[in-house]
């Protein structure tokens, strides 16, 4: 129920369209502190390409 909410917020705090972003979401499936619910973790990737200058 978040992810729509998570996507728009990035989009908005780097000026582009929301389509360009994306979240995913999984389980542990009970493993670590994470699946036993003790704790979360979060992994961000962003794909960055140089503007070429006219």
């Amino acid at each position: 129920p978040y992810i729509y909410n998570m996507r728009e917020n990035i989009s908005k705090t780097l000026g582009i369209d929301i389509d360009r972003v994306s979240v995913k979401a999984t389980t542990e499936e009970g493993l670590g502190f994470t699946g036993s619910g003790d704790g979360l973790s979060a992994h961000a990737v962003v794909l960055l390409f140089e503007a070429k200058r006219p």
